[in-house]
């Protein structure tokens, strides 16, 4: 499923201001070699922008553990449940069309799919689902999540199914006074707008989001080709080593249905042009639009897709156990980062913060 090891608690200090007030090294291409090797994972990479200058990015590794195949700066990097800030933003982009609205509910767009929802649900909103306030638990019982598949064919069948059973479960608080990061409510969200738009969640974000925003190594699942080793491979920590999975094999990645809850890759590069889209507030949104996208609806901490700092950083991290990835920007500094590794282990998320320090302290 999709993991995260410290929910919510931050980035320990903001990291803008780690870099502004501590003798942090800037990252060099040695000192990221260093630090993977310490670390133990097969690649490590970073990119980093400041508004005024030329994005700045690193890379050390291999694609495979013990192939001897480098990865590259224009590699692609599964992001886990930074694809949440991805769906939040497609819901953005929907509501501005006409499409759909903020307050749309569960209990009116998936009334034909989900009729015996719990009550407490039918009023969920986009909102509610998009900031973690719908009272939904994080996800649905093991037994029923190893039910769902790699396959793409039936995903929307298989996104309803999901819902349903996510949206039958007992609420774990109150709408809107209770804060729980739930993967069941961003996949309700996507099981939303497909039930609206007649489309598929992947259909939808790359209309709406990739395209418009020319993200072009932008996809959904594993990054790579089935038997060629194009892209980096995603490792499992297993019997106290790490085990690569390819594009093609059994859990390479969640099930297909979690798409709009964490199966977004991505080049630095574009992870980049992303942030930066957020960060600059870019004619993509209106101005409204991106101030709902970034500020929590009910208070606490975590708005659409994104935690926020009082720092002014807003970030997120996310893993899919084979890979972990770590992003942020900083509107009033001008700046984006993203880190990544292609293994999941959880210590690697003090690894990336750290990487995320020394990438932004050579371009601040």
């Amino acid at each position: 499923m999709i993991t995260r090891r410290r929910v919510f608690l931050g980035l320990g200090a903001s990291l803008l201001a780690a870099t502004a007030c501590s003798r942090i090294k800037p990252l060099t291409s040695h000192a990221l070699e260093e630090e993977r090797r310490t670390a133990g994972s097969p690649a490590l990479a970073a990119a980093a922008v400041e508004k005024a200058h030329v994005a700045r990015n690193w890379v050390a590794g291999e694609r495979l553990l013990g192939s001897g195949v480098a990865v590259t700066t224009r590699d692609a990097w599964h992001l886990g449940s930074i694809t949440k800030s991805v769906t939040a933003t497609l819901v953005a982009r929907l509501v501005e069309s006409g499409a759909v609205r903020w307050d749309d509910t569960a209990g009116e767009l998936l009334k034909d799919v989900a009729p015996d929802m719990q009550a407490a649900y039918r009023s969920a909103s986009f909102r509610h689902l998009l900031s973690h306030r719908a009272g939904l638990p994080k996800d649905i019982p093991m037994q029923l999540f190893l039910n769902y598949s790699q396959d793409a064919t039936n995903v929307r069948d298989e996104r309803r199914s999901y819902a349903r059973e996510a949206l039958r479960m007992t609420p774990v608080g109150a709408q809107e006074a209770t804060f729980l990061y739930s993967n069941n409510g961003y996949l309700v969200a996507g099981a939303m707008l497909e039930a609206r738009l007649d489309a598929t969640w992947e259909e939808l974000v790359r209309t709406h989001v990739f395209e418009p925003l020319k993200l072009t190594s932008a996809g959904v699942g594993p990054p790579g080709e089935q038997g060629k080793l194009t892209q980096p491979v995603g490792h499992f920590f297993h019997g106290g080593r790490l085990v690569p999975i390819r594009v093609g094999e059994k859990f390479a990645d969640n099930p297909y249905v979690l798409g709009p809850v964490g199966r977004v890759h991505m080049s630095l590069d574009d992870v980049l042009s992303y942030l930066a889209a957020h960060r600059d507030t870019l004619p993509f949104l209106k101005p409204d639009t991106w101030r709902t996208l970034h500020t929590p609806p009910f208070g606490g901490d975590y708005a659409m897709g994104w935690m926020v700092h009082p720092s002014g950083d807003l970030w997120h991290d996310g893993s899919n156990r084979l890979w972990y990835a770590h992003a942020l920007f900083n509107k009033g500094r001008g700046v984006a980062a993203v880190a990544a590794t292609n293994e999941g282990r959880p210590q690697r998320s003090a690894t990336l913060e750290k990487t995320l320090l020394h990438a932004l302290a050579a371009i601040v």
